[in-house]
């Protein structure tokens, strides 16, 4: 028999706050927007943009995030964002 020991995750790995971490990676990465999530309703997605865009969000600090919640013509709440540059820190 053998064993393996799994792979070291992160403390947060599948979390809201890895979600945001990885969107906020991939922001900086290309520059161009990015879909971070979708909610079930436009209150959900207005306030997590807020809290995005205004730093309250671990992920975006620094204040150098675009971060707009937007509905589909389906129906959809999403948010987007994109890095606008800037000192990250």
């Amino acid at each position: 028999m053998t064993f393996r020991t799994s792979p070291t995750l992160p403390a947060d790995h599948g979390t809201a706050t890895a979600r945001h971490s990885s969107a906020a990676q991939a922001m900086r990465d290309t520059g161009e927007w990015v879909h971070v999530s979708t909610y079930k309703n436009r209150k959900g997605a207005a306030q997590a943009a807020s809290d995005a865009r205004t730093g309250r969000i671990k992920a975006y600090r620094g204040g150098v995030y675009d971060v707009r919640a937007i509905t589909t013509r389906e129906g959809e709440h999403q948010v987007w964002g994109r890095y606008q540059g800037g000192v990250w820190r």
